[in-house]
């Protein structure tokens, strides 16, 4: 009795570990085959982060153009790694470069570049993981100083980009690219993403030399190069 109880125990163990590795064989064929179909969509499912709207319309955890604690032309480079940990941003990698150090995390939605000599931040970048629309922006900040509008030619038809820009804050903000040749922007008009400069990167309206790339911002309506 004791021998045949003892069996039964253990043939019900030996199922059990042999649907765990089954299961186990089963979830790593699943990666692979995605892995395999699209790489870039598996990579981001594992190491997206969410920075929410990185304090651009809520000031949290600081206001604009400090981001997480982070500020364009103060922030040294060896502050930044604490910084985002303190903050709970992860998946961050490090890339250095002949005259810049880039900080980014989550596949590029956060990125931090410093200066390679001086060691201290001079861009911030970055992709909300929140909605936020044109209309939002100029509440907050006020109109745009001035803008650029850029065409891609392809095969297909054009590309238009636009990015918005702010000179009391350095910064820019880009729009989704579109279709066509006319840009139609409107206050729903979704941001993609933004970015904080120090002086020596940001060009502000005085520096800038208007004409078909550079143009004043003209409210809402159609812009096109």
């Amino acid at each position: 009795m004791v021998e045949s109880h003892n069996t039964g125990r253990f043939t019900k163990k030996r199922r059990a570990v042999l649907g765990g590795l089954l299961f186990l064989f089963l979830l790593i064929a699943l990666f692979v085959v995605c892995f395999y179909i699209s790489p870039t969509s598996v990579l981001k499912f594992f190491l997206n982060i969410n920075i929410g709207d990185a304090g651009l319309l809520l000031d949290i955890p600081c206001a604009s153009p400090c981001v997480f604690g982070i500020q364009a032309g103060e922030t040294q480079l060896d502050q930044v790694h604490p910084i985002l940990k303190a903050n709970g941003i992860s998946n961050c990698f490090t890339e250095p470069n002949v005259s810049w150090i880039l900080v980014s995390c989550g596949m590029g939605r956060f990125n931090v570049q410093a200066n390679a000599q001086t060691k201290i931040v001079n861009s911030i970048s970055f992709h909300p993981n929140t909605s936020i629309s044109v209309g939002e922006i100029i509440k907050k900040y006020g109109e745009p100083n001035f803008m650029s509008v850029s065409r891609d030619k392809l095969l297909e038809g054009s590309v238009i980009q636009i990015y918005l820009y702010w000179d009391s804050k350095r910064m820019s903000v880009v729009l989704p690219k579109i279709d066509g040749e006319i840009y139609a922007i409107e206050k729903a008009t979704e941001i993609e993403g933004a970015s904080f400069s120090d002086e020596e990167l940001y060009q502000d309206s005085s520096e800038i030399e208007f004409g078909p790339a550079y143009k004043l911002w003209n409210g809402y309506g159609t812009y096109q190069p």
